[in-house]
């Protein structure tokens, strides 16, 4: 049985889609001219005294999620996706700061790009990606005990809604009916 999903009609619902919509693209378009600012007025070269517990941190930081992650991994658990998500972002990270912040540096240089290329960019590659086979596994599942008989659609085109019970691929009236969704992407919580 599947619990109760609340309608996207709901006034709840809407507000709270509404402030989370209104805070992204806020957010979104204030890092436009952010950006252009630092650009123009951050120094070119800055002596930083807590350097050592910058990187420390981050690396410690890092630490702990790639530990969480292989915990939720080993034990199978669902909550490896965000786990998964996160760390290969923080492996992201950590390689750009490292190439970018060693670039003008000879050997921390080099380091920092086989660094990058033979072990924080493949393993932030191998995390997304056994993400979005676990993200496709689970929505594939949840599927098939929806009721819908037809292909699971590509994870890009796949709406929250439609795994809410609806039997028609977009929706209560079938595809292209006035319930279809199919087509609109995923409709944030």
């Amino acid at each position: 049985m599947l619990p109760e999903v609340p309608s996207p009609n709901d006034p709840h619902v809407r507000h709270m889609r509404r402030m989370l919509l209104a805070v992204i693209t806020g957010s979104f378009l204030f890092l436009i001219p952010w950006i252009a600012y630092l650009y123009v007025s951050l120094p070119t070269h800055r002596t930083v005294s807590n350097w050592r517990y910058a990187w420390v941190g981050f690396d410690g930081a890092l630490i702990v999620v790639l530990g969480i992650t292989a915990l939720c991994a080993w034990r199978r658990l669902q909550i490896f996706i965000p786990w998964a998500v996160a760390t290969a972002t923080l492996l992201c990270c950590d390689a750009w700061f490292d190439i970018v912040l060693d670039w003008n540096h000879g050997d921390d240089r080099t380091a920092a790009l086989v660094t990058a290329g033979v072990a924080e960019l493949p393993l932030a590659a191998l995390l997304l990606h056994a993400a979005r086979k676990m993200i496709r596994l689970t929505l594939t599942i949840a599927w098939h005990h929806a009721g819908h008989p037809e292909p699971v659609p590509p994870l890009s085109r796949m709406s929250l809604i439609v795994l809410s019970g609806d039997k028609a691929p977009g929706g209560p009236d079938g595809p292209g009916g006035p319930g279809d969704r199919t087509d609109r992407g995923p409709t944030p919580p």
